[in-house]
């Protein structure tokens, strides 16, 4: 019997779970869509480009938003088993805390793997073919609508200059929505150059359909321009490419590497340790969950009982991104930065619930 009632309370949760995602991400796909149809470069493509590009990109989101969905989804089934009187009845039967929470739990933990191995990669690949459609795209739109890109100070043939883009792929040799400025002997900028794109080949930046801008002049398009640079592909990664664009299978060996050529690989080593704590994190937040929702609901009582979730949720959240700012600018080490909240979080929920079920 016990195993037939874990295998109930496992399979409702696991459907509560899958119906929130579908919930988020169509959300998150209409907004998404919105605000790239807003975007200068696709203002000639048709709906069918931009629902592609929106659905690309909608997976990394909504990976960003699993920790919440876990908690909501075990607010929500708690929440009804409650209602329909099932955890009374099972706790009258004996059924302990422990014993209800093992198969929310179990669920947990693989969602956890899974949402770890097998849906970051594919969120990895989409981002990066979403990012890889934005740029040919582009073409000789050289206009920004997005924050200012990060910028490398590079040299090469006796040519200073600074460059920065908004997007990074195969490995740091190609990059997309470039901008450079040339510096001149005195240090001051001497041209300014724009490109939809530019490829790492030979020791020099090969930009395509550049607009070239001088004080004085009228800018000038231009078929392809070459930027002598001495940057290695490694280091463009390290330093241009958003970590949560990169896929778990990937993250470990480009932290060697950097760590090899003397790179401060913090950030990827951030991410990297977060994606391996996501299992932990996800039961942590079904704790959280059972805190506020295990105890018998009266009418009027399931508002104050989301409310106190979604606070429980919130400050989790100002937690992990506080820890994770710390762990990816070297101020404490990536891996205590990765497990504290998990571990402070798991410590609060089964404190609370032992002090719900045994006074």
């Amino acid at each position: 019997m016990r195993a037939t009632l874990n295998q109930y309370f496992f399979r409702r949760y696991i459907v509560s779970f899958f119906s929130s995602i579908v919930v988020v991400f169509a959300l998150i796909y209409l907004i998404d869509m919105i605000e790239v149809s807003r975007r200068g470069r696709f203002a000639d493509v048709g709906f069918t480009t931009i629902a592609l590009v929106s659905a690309l990109r909608v997976p990394s989101f909504v990976e960003q938003a699993f920790p919440f969905i876990v908690l909501f989804s075990s607010i929500f089934t708690l929440l009804s088993l409650n209602k329909r009187l099932e955890l009374v009845v099972a706790r009258a039967a004996g059924v302990s805390v422990w014993q209800i929470l093992t198969p929310f739990v179990l669920g947990s933990v693989l969602l956890g793997v899974a949402a770890t191995l097998a849906y970051n990669p594919l969120a990895a690949l989409a981002q990066a073919q979403s990012a890889l459609i934005e740029t040919s795209l582009a073409r000789g739109d050289t206009t920004s609508d997005d924050d200012s890109p990060p910028w490398l100070r590079q040299t090469g043939e006796g040519v200073d200059s600074i460059i920065g883009a908004k997007s990074v792929a195969r490995g740091g040799l190609q990059l997309g929505g470039v901008t450079a400025f040339i510096l001149g002997t005195d240090g001051a900028v001497r041209e300014r150059i724009d490109a939809p794109n530019a490829v790492l080949e030979n020791g020099a930046w090969e930009l395509s359909s550049p607009v070239l801008s001088r004080v004085g002049y009228a800018p000038r398009k231009l078929d392809s321009y070459r930027l002598p640079t001495t940057l290695r592909p490694e280091y463009v990664e390290q330093k241009l490419a958003d970590p949560q664009a990169i896929p778990i299978w990937d993250l470990h060996a480009k932290i060697e590497v950097a760590r090899s050529l003397g790179y401060n690989s913090d950030a990827f080593s951030m991410h990297y340790n977060t994606l391996i704590a996501k299992p932990a994190l996800f039961v942590a937040m079904t704790l959280l969950a059972a805190t506020v929702a295990m105890q018998f609901a009266r009418t009027g009582q399931s508002t104050r009982t989301i409310v106190g979730g979604i606070a429980a949720g919130f400050v989790l959240y100002v937690v992990t991104f506080l820890a994770q700012a710390l762990g990816s600018n070297a101020v404490v080490p990536p891996v205590i930065a990765a497990w504290f909240p998990v571990v402070a979080a798991g410590l609060f929920g089964v404190t609370i619930l032992l002090h719900q079920e045994d006074g």
